[in-house]
């Protein structure tokens, strides 16, 4: 199937340019410069989000191919190689998928457990033990809590077996605590820490509840590595019978990484009077081939082209080069350019990029990092500008270049959230983070260059690019740590959905709730007949004040179970039936 943009849609961009960019004062040939960069600008996205790139995945040659353009585009700019080896591009074997490698082997007392009832998280290591086993409980410790699973437990050379979840009562009525204790990586580190050679996690009943097993988890890349021990979680009557009896238990694991070689591509303006350190620009360019696991249209197999996320972040980080490429003389200090990939397979690109940075681009050097994603869809000249809480001077370095462009910026939030931005601001590093907001084609094959608004894309890229120039000569700015959000954890979950669409712009005076950009046809939200537009302030019973409270209902709540919404529309509040659906998985 193939998705092309019609020339109406660049026409039309270029008759409301003169609405969209402001032209200089009186000069035509503002005009004619600014509908040039639109046309410029909607080329670049049409290029990347071709059928022919097919998606842009990792390992394909479409993304092979963005590459080498990029590489291109970085050269007739004036970019200078920056790599590090002489050229653009970082080369580096990405983690792409993990799978049970044939070793993997799991006995109970010389009994062989069936491969349907264990499974290896990818976090495992690749290695073989037999030991005895000891059981610890939940496995969780916490001092500032005065918990202690290991207290009368000697793990040291054995196998610990340990309970999958973490209770509901006591201080884990504290969902962020429940979900950093409950993870399995954590888990497996308590275990390490205690001297054990291996870790078995089951859902074992409790006394007195007669709560379902949950099903195993999935096996999962983990960007940060192996955890040192073997794991494996495990189906509960296994779990029963070790702890009915002394039993020996024999793991081995093998996790068997997909790997490839891709490239984050690296350029720089250098400046003429140089202050010491660098401002990075970034957007990532790869995208999900044909779809797959984070598909939201799972049955489509064909091209998920990525035009707004990120093919539209890319052609703003080549239009910001063009700017201060042919503004130079005006840097105070160096601009680096980055084409980042994997970001859509765990922020591959860019945390690699701060593990080993190539040479004057080291966290600690850098000034701050500005983020480029999704920022094809502008909408009511609203631009959400998240990582505003990263910097202390942020609030007066964003707005006036906002109001000087005409836009209507939202500005904070710490720096985390799945983006790029975040591998900068856990390395310490001021950043921010440029999106036009969620719609109902994201991660879909309907995200195609025919409904990308390129003239703000323009506009965003030209607003980035004077936000880089200022940083270029400020003294530098004041990093405002945050506390890491909680990791999803390892949580009792149904996979229960709404269909909603979040708008990620907030609200200007922060209200609590969460407001709706869109909700998927026929899925239990339109049904239930929530708007764009709506607050979701009550959901279960429960408050609802941002996204994470939502996430967190649904995930307690099962796929067909009736319940009640309340939402805010028009300053009035509405108290409406709905039916949860299965998860997407997103």
């Amino acid at each position: 199937m193939n998705h092309r943009w019609p020339c109406s849609a660049l026409i039309f961009a270029l008759l409301l340019i003169s609405l969209r960019v402001p032209a200089q004062d009186g000069a035509s040939e503002g005009r004619d410069g600014a509908a040039a960069s639109v046309a410029r600008y909607l080329a670049d996205v049409a290029w990347l989000a071709d059928d022919a790139r097919g998606g842009r995945g990792l390992g394909t040659p479409g993304l092979a191919a963005s590459a080498d353009w990029l590489e291109e585009q970085f050269a007739e700019i004036g970019l200078a190689p920056a790599a590090g080896d002489g050229g653009y591009r970082q080369s580096f074997r990405a983690v792409a998928g993990v799978e049970r490698g044939p070793a993997t082997k799991l006995s109970v007392a010389g009994d062989d457990v069936t491969d349907e009832d264990f499974v290896v998280p990818g976090f495992s290591a690749s290695t073989a033990t037999s030991a005895p086993v000891v059981f610890a409980g939940w496995g969780l410790v916490s001092e500032a809590h005065g918990i202690d699973d290991y207290a009368d437990v000697d793990a040291e050379g054995r196998i610990v077996l340990v309970r999958r979840f973490a209770p509901q009562d006591g201080a884990f009525e504290d969902d962020a605590l429940r979900r950093r204790l409950s993870d399995l990586r954590y888990k497996a580190f308590t275990a390490r820490e205690h001297g054990a050679v291996g870790l078995l996690v089951a859902d074992l009943a409790i006394d007195g509840d007669e709560q379902e097993e949950a099903p195993l988890p999935a096996m999962r890349v983990d960007p940060q590595g192996g955890a040192g021990i073997a794991v494996a979680v495990i189906k509960r009557a296994w779990a029963e019978r070790i702890l009915e009896g002394p039993a020996d238990v024999s793991l081995t694991t093998e996790v068997v990484e997909q790997t490839h070689e891709v490239d984050n591509i690296v350029g720089r303006l250098s400046a003429g009077q140089r202050l010491p350190g660098a401002v990075v620009l970034g957007a990532h360019y790869d995208h999900l081939g044909f779809g797959g696991a984070s598909s939201l249209a799972p049955d489509a197999h064909e091209p998920h082209n990525g035009a707004d996320d990120n093919a539209s972040g890319t052609a703003a980080l080549l239009e910001a080069a063009r700017v201060l490429s042919a503004r130079r003389d005006e840097l105070g200090r160096d601009v680096i350019f980055v084409a980042f990939t994997g970001e859509e397979n765990g922020l591959l690109g860019s945390s690699h990029f701060t593990r080993e940075p190539p040479p004057g681009a080291a966290p600690d050097g850098l000034v701050a990092m500005l983020n480029m994603d999704m920022v094809g869809r502008l909408r009511n000249n609203r631009l959400s500008v998240l990582g505003g809480d990263s910097a202390e001077e942020w609030e007066r370095v964003i707005q006036p270049n906002c109001a000087a462009l005409q836009i209507g910026c939202e500005l904070g939030g710490d720096g985390y959230g799945p983006s790029d931005q975040m591998s900068f601001y856990t390395a310490g590093v001021p950043v921010l983070h440029f999106f036009t907001g969620a719609h109902d084609d994201y991660h879909k094959p309907s995200d195609d260059t025919a409904l990308i608004n390129a003239g703000g894309g323009v506009r965003i890229a030209n607003l980035v690019a004077e936000v880089a120039l200022e940083l270029t000569t400020l003294d530098g700015l004041t990093y405002v740590a945050s506390e890491a959000p909680a990791p999803l954890g390892d949580v009792r979950s149904y996979g229960a959905s709404l269909g909603t669409i979040p708008d990620y712009t907030g609200s200007p005076d922060d209200r609590p709730g969460m407001r709706l950009a869109g909700v998927r046809p026929e899925g239990p939200a339109d049904r239930a007949g929530l708007q764009r537009g709506d607050w979701i302030v009550e959901l279960s019973g429960r408050e609802i004040r941002d996204i994470y409270d939502l996430m967190y209902v649904l995930r307690e709540a099962r796929p067909g179970e009736a319940s009640t919404i309340v939402v805010e529309r028009e300053g009035e509040q509405l108290e409406l039936p709905v039916t949860f659906g299965e998860s997407t998985g997103r």
